[in-house]
């Protein structure tokens, strides 16, 4: 049977990488993506940023929330375009180097598979990612043909990439510059750029960055400014323990941070399936390196390769995700290493297909172990549009009370009477609501981003604000989850905030004159002094 026409090629594979976006939003459930979508409501409920860690995030999820309605078609149709967008820019990249068309297409359904399936809903990741890739991966796709449009795009990117999450951001962007330097200097065989031209292309990074910042200032209000805030969190999230998932020592265990010796001594299958990936890597940076040492005049997919390569693997030292989200685009690069080998093209194709069939093959045991994992509608990764959201909710008041009686509120009273606080946006992601007393661009308590919080200082800080909201606000009912569960426990970062969260949750219930009525779920509710026992 005869191939289909090259004109075809971005369609089907236009086609492929949605089919698997959707396949792995519905196989793969994610606990952050409670956070994407809580933060689209709140845009549409308050009109600007919850997280305080990725404003430019709920921006974006809030307004195609409030086009469409909902805040889960938001966060699928970004997490669409994002795979979307991937696997076409590397189809287009490879047809643009040269590459043979099935290497290239084997690269772009490789990126469909991986890219961004694994991560379920969650999209805060890749976005970064990409937005801090997108200066280079454009130039590669020119060719090295460096313009002003180009520019106006990196100083764009530089600015919306600093309200994502700089975990991703921040290494992305210095990957992309620093490759986007060698390359030009390789392209102009190291000649000495002249002043003008240098300080008229440093001229339109800077106008698309300043005119990004400005108009983002405005779109997203925070109170003290945008980049002010974003300064402020980071300069806490430095000193706190999030700042240790880019520890040095990861270096070492590039590209996949997979402790070998631990995973063979503990016989972890799940991990060890991804060691040929490991000594790919290697394999194909090295040879890389030396087709460049030895013919720097013509390298351009040696160049690329790398940039795939190693952008994936130094962006994943920072992230304290599962080893299946951390690939972002290193299977391209590998099958881009394969594609200018200067092997008979047979070889080359097989080498392509082996290594597609190999990332399929470990696809597909990653999803049938996950099939039956938790799923939960308040954080439901595999949502694509709004489930019916819940009408109410009700809790068994005899858990409190020695007479039994069970009370319930609607969804609207939700809204207008309880106060949320500390991972109960589940809760409010059913109810289709958000809470009132959260207050615009400062977040959830974390002392792991915001060492302060963990501080007996920052605690009574903390409690001291939400009693005043609350108060202000004469809420009768708070909802809140400040002891930790059972899964936060294993983790030694959350270990030892036990003791202190549930000394800061007795001192918030006192200050509020709160009486504990029950348990939703892991959450308890309480009524304040601005209930009645009749409500």
């Amino acid at each position: 049977m005869a191939w289909p026409s090259s004109n075809w090629d971005p369609w089907l594979l236009g086609i492929w990488a949605v089919a698997w976006e959707l396949a792995g939003r519905l196989l793969f459930p994610n606990w952050d993506v409670s956070y994407a979508i809580y933060g689209a409501r709140f845009w549409m409920d308050r009109g600007s940023a919850w997280m305080n860690v990725w404003p430019g995030m709920d921006f974006l999820l809030g307004q195609l929330a409030n086009m469409f309605g909902e805040p889960e078609a938001a966060v699928s149709l970004v997490g669409i375009t994002l795979n979307l967008g991937a696997t076409l820019i590397v189809w287009a990249i490879g047809k643009r180097l040269g590459l043979d068309r099935i290497i290239a297409i084997s690269a772009a359904l490789a990126t469909g598979l991986w890219f961004k399936p694994p991560l379920g809903g969650w999209v805060g990741d890749h976005l970064s990612f990409g937005v801090a890739l997108m200066p280079a991966l454009l130039l590669a796709l020119q060719r090295g043909n460096w313009n002003r449009w180009l520019g106006l795009i990196s100083g764009a990117c530089m600015t919306y990439g600093l309200t994502l999450k700089l975990n991703n951001s921040a290494p992305g962007l210095l990957i992309s510059g620093i490759w986007i330097i060698a390359f030009l200097l390789n392209k102009n065989k190291f000649q000495k750029p002249e002043a003008r031209n240098l300080a008229s292309e440093l001229g339109w990074i800077t106008i698309g960055a300043g005119v990004t910042a400005m108009l983002l200032s405005v779109l997203i209000p925070i109170t003290g400014g945008l980049y002010p805030k974003i300064i402020d969190t980071y300069s806490l999230v430095i000193n706190s323990k999030a700042a240790n998932q880019a520890e040095w020592q990861k270096l070492f265990m590039l590209p996949l941070q997979i402790n070998i010796q631990e995973a063979i001594k503990e016989q972890q299958k799940g991990v060890l399936i991804f060691m040929p990936i490991v000594v790919a890597f290697w394999l194909a940076m090295l040879s890389n390196a030396w087709r460049i040492y030895k013919k720097p005049s013509n390298c351009d997919c040696e160049f690329t390769s790398i940039l795939l390569l190693v952008s994936s693997a130094f962006v994943g030292l920072s992230l304290g995700r599962g080893l299946t989200h951390r690939l972002f685009l290193l299977p391209a690069g590998l099958i881009f290493s394969i594609g200018h080998q200067p092997w008979p093209i047979r070889w080359r194709r097989l080498g392509a297909m082996a290594i597609l069939g190999y990332l399929l093959a470990c696809w597909l045991s990653f999803a049938w172990i996950q099939r039956n994992a938790e799923r939960q509608g308040g954080y439901n990764s595999r949502l694509i549009l709004a489930d019916s959201n819940q009408k109410n909710i009700c809790i068994d008041l005899s858990q409190t009370q020695t007479i039994g009686k069970t009370q319930c509120w609607s969804s609207s009273e939700v809204a207008e009477q309880f106060a949320g606080l500390v991972d109960v946006q589940m809760i409010a992601n059913e109810l289709g609501i958000s809470f009132r007393n959260q207050a615009i661009g400062e977040g959830d308590l974390r002392e792991k981003w915001n060492w302060r919080q963990g501080t007996k200082e920052g605690r009574k800080a903390w409690i001291k604000e939400q009693v005043k909201t609350i108060n202000n606000l004469k809420l009768p009912y708070l909802i809140e989850r400040l002891s930790l569960t059972d899964a936060e426990l294993q983790n030694p970062q959350y270990e030892e905030f036990k003791e202190a969260r549930l000394k800061q949750r007795a001192q918030l219930a006192k200050e509020l004159g709160a009486t504990e009525l029950g348990r939703i779920g892991a959450a308890t509710l309480w009524r304040t002094r601005w209930g009645t026992k009749s409500q």
